[in-house]
């Protein structure tokens, strides 16, 4: 082995653990805001004392918690979540099942309501919605696909499209070309989905709206502001090289402003102080 075979080797190891990371990350990150989702929903329609709290629900569960990241925004997110992609169930329950470590740090206490609620088992009409429109499965993406290829930023991002068919266009695309969240925002943003309804050549425009898309890195899973708080790590962590030099360079020129300014004054001053000897 040559000195450039070990810093291939080198390369690929970090390279591909990192992604391995983002990826374990982004799974338990789902999976917590489509099971607190979940509860939620269950609460709302079963829940013993739901009438004491009515649409006040989700901003006394954020007093009452008072953790970082866990608000009455983002319980709507995971409310909205759970409502759109309750297929979500299988391989949630299949990945909450493989992990040894979460079994055995859940009390009998909180695994019967996740028995009851992430199993088919449940007939309480939780799930109702998975199967209220039988005529679309065959479109519908799977759902261990969506688990595995798309981040927890990506699913809340398309949850929030109303129309099924455009979400699974958007689920599709985002897939295919490993889209960034910005990339995809960008495309929702630009009509993509309606755009390529009205072109003739929808190959043509897909290949080239993917040639020009920028692609999901593992930084850009761990690197946000929902993950960091998921971790319990500060947001500082956010700031990049890039950040740094903007933020220098806006301070500088704030600086340089005010003492140019300043000294516009004081040229003024002295201009006026000379003008008023030059009368007397």
């Amino acid at each position: 082995m040559d000195f450039e075979s070990l810093v291939k080797h080198i390369s690929t190891i970090q390279n591909t653990l990192q992604a391995q990371a983002a990826h374990a990350v982004n799974l338990a990150l789902t999976s917590r805001n489509w099971l607190m989702g979940c509860y939620i929903v269950e609460f709302e329609q079963h829940g013993e004392d739901r009438a004491a709290y009515g649409e006040q629900l989700l901003k006394k569960l954020e007093q009452r918690l008072k953790t970082k990241g866990l608000n009455e925004r983002r319980f709507r997110e995971f409310r909205r979540l759970y409502l759109v992609y309750p297929q979500l169930k299988e391989p949630i329950s299949q990945y909450i099942a493989s992990q040894i470590q979460i079994r055995q740090s859940l009390t009998a206490e909180f695994t019967e309501p996740i028995r009851r609620l992430v199993t088919a088992e449940s007939e309480n009409g939780v799930w109702k919605l998975s199967t209220e429109h039988p005529q679309t499965e065959t479109w519908m993406i799977p759902a261990d696909r969506l688990f595995n290829r798309l981040s927890s930023t990506h699913l809340n991002t398309i949850s929030g499209i109303e129309n099924p068919v455009k979400r699974a266009f958007y689920e599709m695309e985002t897939m295919r070309g490993c889209w960034s969240v910005k990339e995809l925002e960008r495309q929702i943003a630009s009509l993509y989905y309606e755009r390529s309804g009205l072109s003739k050549n929808k190959e043509a425009l897909s290949a080239l709206v993917q040639q020009q898309a920028t692609l999901l890195q593992p930084k850009d899973v761990i690197n946000t502001p929902v993950t960091l708080e998921f971790l319990g790590l500060n947001e500082r962590a956010l700031v990049t090289e890039n950040d740094l030099e903007q933020s220098i360079l806006d301070n500088l020129q704030r600086f340089l402003l005010e003492l140019l300014c300043k000294g516009l004054h004081n040229i003024s001053y002295a201009n006026k102080f000379i003008m008023q000897s030059d009368l007397n």
